[in-house]
């Protein structure tokens, strides 16, 4: 891959392992850096070493096309105020497959972020339902076993252990909305 035709880099939240070359990219081969608002205001706020320059927002609901792929961004705030989880189509085998990028796992330090983050989480199955997403990806890949699959991708794995179907991306969402439950009452 050329990285020269890098357009976007899209940061998913504002944390640092997430925009980290972001503008590397961008200075060196013009890619445009797209976050959402609250993490570009969280970003300014707290100025780590390595943060892109203010460029794009990202709103809930955005579409980005490329070629003929089009991807939406989701605002799913509760890991940061301004964590997005992109759907949009995949193939495997030449069948298309429709995928999430759940924005960020972890749980937020603070009982109110935690119960934002379970609104995310509450209303990010119901999008995911209605758009028939069967594929769940992370953006960090010991999260999900995300790593172990990609191994056994290319260990020639016939099935495509990403592909889980709509029911297991659903059960997916009802783990992360446990774990936020039990995360709030422990606060209490």
């Amino acid at each position: 891959m050329n990285p020269a035709h890098i357009k976007y880099v899209v940061a998913a939240h504002g944390h640092d392992d997430h925009f980290g070359g972001a503008q590397y990219l961008a200075d060196t081969y013009g890619a445009r850096v797209m976050m959402h608002k609250a993490d570009w205001d969280l970003i300014a706020a707290e100025r780590p070493e390595h943060a892109p320059k203010r460029d794009l927002e990202i709103s809930d609901g955005q579409k980005l096309t490329l070629g003929d792929t089009t991807i939406v961004f989701h605002h799913t705030p509760g890991h940061t105020p301004g964590t997005v989880s992109p759907i949009f189509p995949v193939r495997w085998k030449g069948r298309r497959h429709t995928a999430i990028l759940w924005g960020g796992t972890n749980p937020p330090a603070t009982t109110e972020a935690k119960r934002t983050n379970l609104t995310s989480v509450r209303e990010a199955a119901v999008t995911m339902r209605r758009a028939g997403v069967d594929v769940e990806l992370n953006n960090h890949g010991g999260a999900d076993y995300g790593l172990t699959r990609i191994e056994q991708l290319r260990a020639g794995a016939t099935k495509n252990p990403f592909i889980i179907g709509p029911a297991r991306t659903q059960r997916f969402m009802k783990v992360m909305e446990t774990m936020l439950r039990g995360r709030i009452l422990q606060d209490q």
